[in-house]
């Protein structure tokens, strides 16, 4: 029986997190929500001190590729972005619903062509599901930053991914 992957910490290794939604419901389908969710990722990444590497924030599932926060573990900071999100989506809607599943994935992403194949996926993913002609064009992705178009809400730290 193969080990079950736990992630390693304090290595100073990109996570790339990806979580869905709750039953893969578009809680992030509006752009209110989508400009609301992302505002929240960059309060928590000033709050946990870690970069963001790339994202795509997507109808019914975020992205998220970061560097090990300075302040706590990256599995506190998403849960943090999840809780905050799930409190201010459900103030709004005025419900008590669930938001996200219940698990999300943390994968290390090591070497530079990894990092290149991680982002290349993440900006195609808008393009991919038609809501967007090009990478640049969808407001809520990393893809604008690697354009050197004016960068979102988001601060990204930029790679090479030559």
């Amino acid at each position: 029986m193969p080990k079950s992957r736990e992630a390693v910490y304090g290595k100073g290794h990109l996570h790339l997190v990806t979580c869905v939604c709750f039953r893969k419901m578009p809680k992030l389908g509006e752009e209110k929500h989508r400009d609301v969710f992302v505002r929240l990722v960059e309060e928590v990444r000033v709050k946990f001190r870690f970069a963001v590497v790339g994202y795509a924030v997507m109808p019914d599932h975020f992205r998220l590729l970061m560097r090990e926060p300075e302040i706590d573990t990256a599995a506190n900071a998403v849960e943090t972005i999840q809780a905050r999100y799930r409190r201010r989506y459900n103030s709004s809607a005025r419900l008590d619903e669930q938001v996200w599943e219940s698990r999300y994935s943390d994968a290390h992403v090591v070497g530079g062509e990894a990092v290149a194949a991680s982002l290349a996926q993440m900006h195609a993913e808008p393009v991919k599901a038609g809501l967007a002609v090009s990478a640049e064009e969808w407001a809520w992705s990393s893809a604008r930053a690697y354009a050197g178009l004016p960068e979102g809400v988001v601060t990204v730290e930029r790679i090479g991914t030559a």
